[in-house]
């Protein structure tokens, strides 16, 4: 996936080995997308915190898959490198979750938007409310579903992303099922857009589908 705006710190699906996430970094800020229970051990030795001037914690959904290492990323984010941590997002459970899993409100604050990000509500399952989002950032704009089993609600944005980032399932269920949208992603490679798959369930099959849209 070279010289995607987003790189991946993994992209399997929930039982997966490597949690959904990815991150972008501009000259002193750092984005990171979902903080599923493997994204801990995935970053603590991966960046140098100490260079941003502000770290962003994207949460699309609080499944554990995303939101799994989300406290123990701001509790090391504070006492190792004494930030506080941005958290962006449109669950409306955040600080609850935050708060029961014992996370002092003084190491985080939470955002609802960003100037550059407008979250998109989608369908996921009726036990939360689930998000994806446009952002702007380094030159490009993304769209980037979260995990969703309806396309309906990206669609308007289509006409004015460089890349799509898109939950897409063998199998199907909560989640986008690749073989019943590919009429759907070819109209959208015709445009241009690179298709990016993620959360995916089985790879070699998506992974293949997509490079022969």
């Amino acid at each position: 996936m070279e010289n995607n705006v987003l790189t991946f710190l993994g992209n399997d699906s929930g039982f997966g080995d490597r949690n959904n996430s990815a991150y972008v970094e501009t000259e002193n800020e750092l984005f990171i997308i979902d903080c599923g229970f493997t994204v801990f051990n995935e970053i603590k030795n991966k960046f140098d915190f100490n260079k941003y001037k502000e770290i962003n914690i994207i949460i699309t959904h609080l499944h554990n898959d995303h939101a799994g290492s989300l406290s123990q990323v701001i509790l090391y984010l504070w006492f190792i490198y004494h930030k506080k941590t941005n958290v962006i997002t449109n669950c409306k459970n955040m600080r609850k979750y935050l708060e029961i899993t014992g996370t002092m409100p003084e190491a985080y604050d939470i955002k609802d938007d960003l100037e550059n990000l407008k979250f998109i509500k989608t369908d996921h399952t009726e036990y939360l409310d689930a998000y994806g989002f446009i952002l702007t950032i380094k030159g490009k704009k993304i769209l980037y579903t979260g995990d969703t089993c309806a396309l309906e609600s990206f669609l308007p944005y289509i006409n004015e992303i460089d890349e799509f980032y898109i939950d897409l399932s063998k199998f199907g269920g909560a989640h986008l099922k690749v073989d019943d949208i590919l009429e759907d992603l070819k109209k959208i490679k015709v445009k241009g857009i690179k298709i990016i798959p993620m959360h995916m369930d089985d790879k070699e099959y998506i992974e293949n589908l997509i490079k022969n849209l």
